[in-house]
């Protein structure tokens, strides 16, 4: 089969860019002929590079196109570039909605199925809830899931071929350390609809019964970052994006991983946790009751800096059942959620968006 995964920021850096390569990766590995088509991004970014199997696009307006493109939900892609990059594809999926009717239009003109993950957060904006995305991906030849929960909110919108496939960790092998006995780790962007925000101020309640405790947080920055400085003690440990390595190390070391998100697919993260045998918090939003079951491989907790504390102090009151959790999770992610296993569910909906009939007009890019 020949595929073509499309996505707009093809780094090694954000949960997405990596779905994309594991996919790019685990579908090779199972004989397809397979394709990653981006952006060359305006700035240096990690994962860059040529290949025999990527190609990076120009848009419109060059270097601040390409900075316009790469922070905002426009199309500055050429119609022709896309058409070309897609040519003689079998299937052309599309991950996170980025060009999606562009690259909609480009799989109609080259006679491909076109596939879609849009990674749809409901409320959040530019989520993927709008009338004109609803009526996109009903015209799709797939549209593939994280979550049952979000395979269902497409199908009550009247989207037929819904795939639910899940997904799996992004981590390098783990190192044989010590468990710290109190660190409560966040990796992710900096956002505060991530729970960022509300576990700097859970942090000072935590520390009012557990002054021993220890916060490391890695990731991303957010833009405004300047504008709010994280904690200034030295048991809030701030970094930015680190290497894969050193981001193992710091799943293996963490007593608690917490990333109380309020808008979340899947939340790839809360896997690596699982996979070093670390009990989670997550958000308590729908999807996320489906990827964490509570009292089970982990807890919810709003995105409040009481109820995230309460869940930290929990799980540190209890080592031996916060263990249970962590392990819970390491073999639900060994039984469910391995990359080979997403790449098989992920090839079953090519094969069904491939034999769907093609009713489907040439609509708009945008």
């Amino acid at each position: 089969m020949r595929v073509v995964i499309a996505k707009k920021l093809l780094s090694t850096v954000g949960g997405s860019e990596m779905f994309a390569r594991a996919l790019d990766r685990e579908l090779r590995a199972l004989g397809h002929d397979v394709r990653l088509v981006g952006m060359r991004p305006a700035w240096s970014r990690p994962g860059i590079a040529e290949d025999t199997h990527s190609t990076y696009l120009g848009v419109r307006g060059g270097p601040v196109g390409a900075a316009i493109d790469g922070l905002l939900p426009t199309t500055l892609v050429s119609d022709d570039d896309l058409r070309r990059a897609t040519a003689g594809a079998d299937v052309v999926h599309s991950i996170a909605r980025e060009w999606a009717g562009a690259l909609q239009c480009a799989a109609g003109a080259n006679k491909a199925a076109f596939v879609e993950t849009p990674l749809v957060h409901p409320g959040q904006r530019s989520s993927g809830d709008s009338a004109a995305d609803i009526a996109r991906y009903r015209a799709d030849d797939a549209v593939i899931a994280l979550t049952e929960w979000e395979g269902r909110w497409y199908r009550d919108r009247g989207v037929a071929n819904v795939h639910v496939t899940g997904v799996g960790p992004n981590l390098v092998t783990l190192p044989v350390v010590t468990r710290e006995p109190a660190t409560i780790l966040f990796v992710g962007r900096k956002e505060r609809y991530k729970g960022y925000h509300a576990l700097r101020a859970a942090a000072r309640i935590v520390w009012g019964e557990r002054p021993d405790a220890k916060f490391v947080a890695l990731g991303q920055p957010a833009w405004n970052a300047f504008l709010s400085r994280p904690p200034s003690d030295p048991r809030w440990i701030e970094r930015g994006v680190v290497s894969e390595a050193e981001k193992a190390d710091a799943f293996a070391r963490a007593t608690v991983f917490a990333m109380p998100s309020e808008h979340e697919t899947f939340g790839h993260t809360y896997l690596e946790a699982w996979l070093a045998g670390t009990p989670v918090i997550a958000g308590d939003i729908a999807p996320l009751r489906e990827v964490v079951r509570d009292g089970v491989d982990g807890l919810h907790a709003r995105n409040d800096a009481r109820d995230v504390a309460d869940a930290i102090l929990a799980l540190l009151a209890d080592p031996d059942g916060a263990r249970r959790m962590g392990e819970s999770g390491r073999q639900r992610v060994l039984r469910e959620f391995t990359w080979p296993a997403v790449a098989k569910r992920t090839e079953a909906a090519y094969t069904a968006a491939i034999a769907a009939p093609r009713t489907r007009t040439v609509g708009s890019r945008v």
